[in-house]
């Protein structure tokens, strides 16, 4: 099996810019729950989940989770409802690219 980017077959081929964020130390706090992606339509929504010990979920409006329920999926995030209070999980943003100088 192949440790490099299959860049021949254009359905599993993985784009320069998700090999480079994948690979990024320290882009995504890994030891609390980050919202990893959201897929579906604006009336049947789900959301990728990344838990503090690695584990993934798919998850939808109305789940219960140990950080609460989930109230809201949008586009780039996901709102937790909680006795203490309503917390936003947000998609990790790409870091912006260096400036060269002129």
């Amino acid at each position: 099996m192949s440790e490099t980017p299959d860049t021949e077959n254009p359905e599993t081929a993985t784009n320069a810019t998700t090999a480079e964020l994948a690979t990024q130390t320290g882009a995504l706090p890994l030891n609390s729950l980050q919202l990893i992606g959201v897929a579906g339509t604006e009336d049947n929504r789900r959301a990728l989940l990344r838990a503090g010990n690695g584990s993934i979920q798919t998850v939808q409006v109305g789940d219960n989770l140990r950080q609460g329920t989930v109230v809201a999926i949008a586009d780039d995030a996901v709102i937790l409802s909680s006795a203490t209070g309503s917390r936003q999980l947000r998609m990790p943003q790409a870091p912006e690219a260096p400036r060269v100088a002129a």
